[in-house]
């Protein structure tokens, strides 16, 4: 049951990446033209804003199928390579991107702790890789994931924000912090909301009890023999 969807899952979040990323490298070399925000930023920011989209760009192709792959070590080892050096340069150049927008404050100071987080995530998976521990590895790899997840919930939720006709300014400063921040809330606390158990309510155990106890004259009648029935009927008395 849980297959279903985790395989129904996996080509979505490739393409959704994918079609962000595509966007990402058409923004680094001009096509579509950038709006006037994003090329004003390109001015104030020569060569860093391009290398920013085109590495966060291929960087977030990339990571889905880095994940899909860990289970082919030498694939895996390859592409992952790759894919962290996009991410660093991606979230290194991020920094002064998120500093020099025109973006509210509050927005701009979303993206920066954004990049902050992937840099040091990145660091922190390469760092553990190193030293064979596989698990931490895994950890920061996911956490890396939600927190580049944002990339995309970011775009959906704007859209269906402005098809609703709200202020974009309030909007758009919310879902800086929101589109990144529920995505690595969730797989932070996961393992520990996976792990508690499952206690029944009281009328569940009331029930339970009140069945065991009317179906246990029955049972005594079906289980005892024939001629010691009045036995047990006249206990029941």
């Amino acid at each position: 049951m849980e297959k279903g969807p985790r395989r129904a899952a996996i080509p979505i979040g490739i393409g959704l990446a994918a079609a962000v990323g595509v966007a990402a490298l058409g923004s680094a070399i001009g096509l579509p033209p950038l709006p006037e925000p994003l090329a004003d930023l390109d001015q104030r920011l020569p060569g860093i804003f391009k290398a920013h989209m085109l590495s966060a760009g291929l960087g977030l192709i990339l990571l889905p199928w880095i994940l899909l792959l860990r289970r082919r070590p030498s694939v895996h080892r390859v592409l992952g390579r790759i894919g962290a050096g996009l991410l660093f340069v991606g979230a290194a150049t991020s920094l002064p991107s998120a500093l020099h927008s025109e973006a509210v404050p509050l927005a701009r100071l979303g993206f920066f702790a954004q990049g902050v987080l992937c840099l040091v995530f990145v660091a922190g998976g390469v760092s553990a890789i190193h030293r064979r521990d596989a698990r931490r590895h895994a950890r920061l790899m996911v956490r890396l994931s939600a927190v580049m997840c944002g990339v995309i919930v970011l775009r959906a939720l704007m859209a269906v924000a402005m098809s609703l006709g709200w202020p974009f300014d309030p909007t758009y400063a919310a879902l800086a912090w929101l589109s990144w921040l529920l995505p690595l809330a969730a797989v932070v606390l996961w393992p520990t909301v996976a792990r508690l158990p499952m206690r029944p309510n009281r009328s569940t155990a009331a029930f339970r009890y009140e069945s065991a106890s009317s179906a246990t004259p029955a049972v005594a009648m079906i289980s005892s023999p024939p001629g010691n029935s009045h036995i047990h009927q006249a206990s029941r008395r």
